[in-house]
């Protein structure tokens, strides 16, 4: 184009040929459209550092001069579609502007220019408050559903509603703010914002249908298109609504209807008090960050206030909304009647409140509630699932808001008793396993980053706090519905009724998802005190409380004759590390609220009482916070004052033997000495082909009599060519067996995956499932303090490093891995390099592997043992 030429890539006001206004209409030229196509391309490759395109259409003011006009004044497709294209580019949240993990750390984007860029995002917020901007994109919206969704149909819908992201997420001007508050903050930095310019907007685009749009999107086949869009403006439209505050709203709104005997109370209104509800609501802010895809990892809150326009303005966009509602209602659509029904009350709303309050928004997006669980909360979660799982590289943004929409939504279910049938993509085991396996790579990714001291650890911890969330509100559900379906059975029996509900099924399976029951467990021994809040905290237990229930009913209804010993699993709470972070979340008893301090004070009982490890709970910690529930008399049930009488007289009589022969780094490993003369010596012989002649003849015997015995006995020739002398010597005489079975259990259970018995019963071994079905290694997952003290033993990572499980002997991946290529045949193999193999480990059919011979395995075993 002429004008880029002209400009050097810069436009100038008088070179672009987009249109111009005649008469209060807008007109455009007849380069417009080729005009538009090249400001696309290259404000698209653009140089990342000074965005020269960008920061000159932006001083242009093309938004409001052009852009906007085009939106609502001309008609033609295409011209349209590079419109909404360019507008997406150019209200882009600043966040992801900023190319932070790619550029040096010395290099950023300059203060001004991320004011330039905050001011215009504002602007762009304030020319959408109109109506008929919102309008034009909503009535094209619909336009495109009434057409067949064709591949380009469906990349402009989506296209229109990154837009309505775009501009929901941009900040709002504040307005007022003096010189001194201007001194306080950094350029670009926002103060907190009364969000009036939001409520606006969300509440224009109700009454314009946009709710009605949403849920119709979530219908079509296509809806993979727009699935992660969906779920982002959802979150958006809830950003400032927290969980909680909606749960009480729908219980006022439940008790007003029931009260006037509404009709449509039978289908809607049916709650209940949800006195069961123990997760702390937060909004969609706080959980998520409200980040998109390749934005940098930090939330924001934006400032208030832009001038509200007169009312005369406003009476006249009412109006026009209120006659697009009408023309909508002409045409016919194919919405339920419930659903018309909710549209027009939002819409007699809007014409009555031009200036919405907080609260007027909050009863808006209530009654939307209901109607998003039965026509679209199921397939948006469904649609989800399948989308992470299918990904090769999960997009963490996008994992996200998967898991808050769970966790936003899922309490909904039970208070509003919604039929099962509306649940049927989420209560799967299925998506219990994929919550289980994301929680695991979220902490193995927190473990990494932890170690950087420059990084922000805020968007990882709020991901770590995100997914246990949402497995607890997936099982808290799980468990009301549970409860649903044995009263309803009650009544369907004296009816000679045997139909079984899902649930039950579902939570038989928990029984038997053991990777779900030690994830707790490891976040348990792996929590931090130091980057790591005590809510965070609280949420692990209140989650492992709530999972422990579970079991328990299953345990006691379970129709198959596998059982589950909740004993034996209790037992592995029993050390100084579980019961001392138990201590750290009672420290806050006071606020902790009872079903929190009722999930501390069962596992010490549990752990005390039950299974006799009293002594566990003579803790400092421990003892601090029962002295500190004496001294202030904070009431608690019977059992727990029961408890801490029996503890604290337990301590006084004998705390001191039993805490002076007590070696809290006792665990099976090799002693310091024995080690680092181990590590020693293999770094001596190394050098010389493993024949050291520093051994003395003592240490050299007992090796070649070693030697000689496993030869005779028949075991692995492989522990003999293999491995260095004192490398062999050392696992079999200094306790390391019981992680090696670990080892050799991982080896066979991943073995078991690639040959298909789990098949359909995936939920058995999640981790190792789910990595095969996303083609990644799986993590060999340190459960215990004792597996873990083995990933700390330098000779340990060595007979990794050497196996082919760990990349090196300094790997910074806290977690082994299996290679994705190995086979079952390898898997086999190197599960019988560690020892003999007991048959009850091995759940698999032997004749499904071909014959394994006892050779030195692939790939670094190989190299290393030529070596």
């Amino acid at each position: 184009m002429d004008w880029m030429t002209l400009t050097v890539g810069i436009p100038c006001l008088s070179h672009v040929p987009l249109g111009m206004f005649y008469r209060d209409k807008y007109y455009i030229s007849d380069e417009c459209l080729a005009c538009l196509s090249e400001i696309n391309a290259k404000i698209n490759c653009e140089d990342p550092n000074t965005r020269p395109l960008r920061r000159a259409l932006i001083f242009m003011d093309i938004l409001n001069k052009d852009l906007i006009p085009i939106l609502i004044h001309v008609n033609q497709p295409s011209i349209i579609r590079s419109t909404v294209e360019l507008l997406i580019w150019l209200t882009i949240p600043v966040d992801c502007l900023i190319p932070a993990r790619e550029m040096p750390a010395d290099i950023s984007m300059p203060k001004f220019m991320v004011h330039e860029f905050t001011q215009f995002l504002c602007s762009a917020k304030e020319a959408f408050l109109d109506p008929n901007v919102t309008q034009a994109v909503v009535d094209r919206l619909s336009f495109c559903l009434t057409h067949p969704l064709t591949t380009r149909n469906c990349e402009f819908i989506n296209y229109l509603l990154l837009l309505i992201r775009n501009v929901l997420y941009a900040p709002e001007r504040h307005i007022n703010i003096t010189e001194t508050e201007e001194r306080m903050h950094p350029v670009g930095h926002d103060t907190a914002s009364d969000g009036s310019q939001q409520r606006r907007l969300i509440w224009v685009l109700f009454a314009q249908g946009f709710d009605q749009i949403l849920i119709s999107l979530l219908t079509y086949s296509q809806k993979g298109e727009w699935v992660m869009t969906i779920v982002q403006l959802i979150a958006l439209l809830y950003q400032r609504h927290p969980a909680d505050k909606m749960q009480k709203l729908l219980d006022r709104k439940a008790n007003t209807n029931c009260s006037s005997k509404d009709d449509d109370a039978s289908n809607t209104c049916q709650y209940f008090d949800s006195t069961n509800s123990t997760i702390t609501g937060s909004s969609a802010a706080e959980d998520i960050g409200l980040r998109f895809a390749n934005c940098p990892e930090t939330s924001r809150k934006y400032d208030p206030l832009v001038p509200m326009q007169d009312n005369d303005r406003n009476g006249v966009n009412v109006q026009r909304i209120s006659k697009g509602k009408e023309e909508k209602k002409s045409k016919g659509t194919s919405h339920k009647q419930k659903q018309n029904k909710h549209s027009e009350s939002h819409h007699f709303k809007t014409k009555i409140i031009c200036d919405p309050s907080e609260e007027d928004v909050s009863q808006l997006l209530v009654e939307f509630i209901p109607i998003f669980l039965q026509n679209g909360f199921n397939a948006l979660v469904g649609e989800l699932h399948q989308k992470l799982i299918q990904q090769d590289v999960l997009v963490h943004s996008e994992k996200s808001f998967f898991l808050w929409l769970i966790t936003y939504f899922m309490r909904f279910a039970p208070q509003l008793k919604l039929d099962e049938k509306y649940l049927k993509n989420v209560f799967v085991i299925d998506l219990l396993c994929n919550l289980t396996w994301d929680a695991i790579h979220q902490t193995e990714e927190f473990e990494v980053k932890s170690l950087q001291p420059s990084l922000d650890l805020n968007p990882f911890l709020r991901r770590l706090h995100l997914g246990i969330t949402a497995i607890s509100e997936f099982l808290q559900a799980l468990d009301a519905y549970c409860t649903l379906a044995e009263s309803k059975q009650t009544i369907d029996n004296s009816r000679e009724n045997k139909k079984q509900s899902n649930v039950f099924q579902l939570r038989e399976y928990l029984l038997a998802i053991n990777d779900l029951r030690q994830l707790f467990l490891l976040r348990l021994r792996l929590f931090n005190p130091i980057n790591q809040s005590r809510r965070y905290l609280c949420e692990i237990i209140k989650a492992n409380h709530i999972l422990l229930l579970s079991l328990e009913r299953a345990t006691k209804l379970s129709a198959s004759q596998k059982s589950f010993d909740i004993s034996e699993h209790l037992k592995q709470f029993c050390c100084r590390t579980i019961m001392a972070r138990y201590g750290t979340a009672l420290r806050d008893f006071k606020t902790n609220g009872p079903f929190v301090n009722d999930s501390i004070f069962t596992v010490l009982h549990h752990v005390g009482i039950d299974l006799d490890q009293v002594d566990l709970l003579c803790d400092p910690v421990i003892l601090h916070n029962f002295s500190q529930i004496w001294a202030c008399e904070f009431k608690l049930c019977e059992d727990w004052e029961d408890l801490i009488e029996y503890v604290v007289q337990k301590f006084m009589q004998d705390y001191r033997t039993k805490t002076d022969g007590f070696d809290e780094g006792s665990v099976p490993g090799i002693p310091d000495q024995m080690q680092d003369k181990q590590i020693s010596l293999y770094n001596h012989t190394e050098s010389t082909a493993c024949e050291n002649p520093s051994f003395t003849e003592a240490e050299l015997a007992e090796i070649q009599i070693l030697k000689t015995q496993l030869v005779a006995s028949g075991l692995n020739s492989f522990y003999v060519l293999f491995f260095p002398p004192f490398i062999f010597f050392s696992f079999l005489s200094t306790g390391f067996q019981q992680q090696l079975c670990w080892i050799q259990k991982s080896l066979l259970v991943a073995c078991s995956a690639r040959l298909g018995t789990y098949v359909n019963e995936e939920f058995r071994n999640p981790v190792a499932c789910l990595s095969l079905k996303m083609r990644l290694p799986c993590p060999i997952i340190p459960w215990t303090e004792v597996q873990a003290s083995a990933l700390n033993s330098n000779l340990f990572r060595l007979l990794l490093h050497r196996m082919g499980l760990q990349t090196s002997v300094a790997q910074t991946v806290p977690f082994p891995r299996i290679p994705f290529a190995w086979s079952a045949e390898t898997l086999y193999r190197a599960a019988l390099f560690l020892g003999p193999v007991d048959s009850q480990n091995i759940d698999f059919d032997l004749q499904c592997l071909t014959k394994v011979e006892l050779q030195v395995p692939p790939c670094h075993i190989n190299s290393l043992a030529d070596g």
